[in-house]
């Protein structure tokens, strides 16, 4: 993965499994990590505990939670929605 400091990031669904290591690598590699999660808070809080990350409560099958996420995020340098 390219360098991601100062870049801010949000992966959709990152509380676990794939999700979840990109960002911890993100963060590991600089970058301003938010992600979304919808199944359990305990792994979630424990992950952004862990990087630094922001944890946002939201279901990523849900189109107005997501886009109200996104809306809120501000500008975002990466999106890795893509990679589940």
């Amino acid at each position: 993965m390219a360098e991601f400091s100062g870049k801010k990031v949000l992966v959709i669904g990152g509380s676990r499994g794939i999700g979840a290591a990109i960002v911890r690598r993100l963060a590991r590699d600089g970058a301003s990590v938010s992600f979304t999660w919808a199944g359990s808070r305990t792994k979630s809080d424990e992950l952004a505990r862990q990087t630094g990350a922001e944890a946002i409560q939201a279901d990523a099958t849900n189109r107005s939670e997501m886009l109200s996420v996104i809306q809120n995020a501000g500008s975002i340098d990466a999106d890795f929605s893509h990679l589940r």
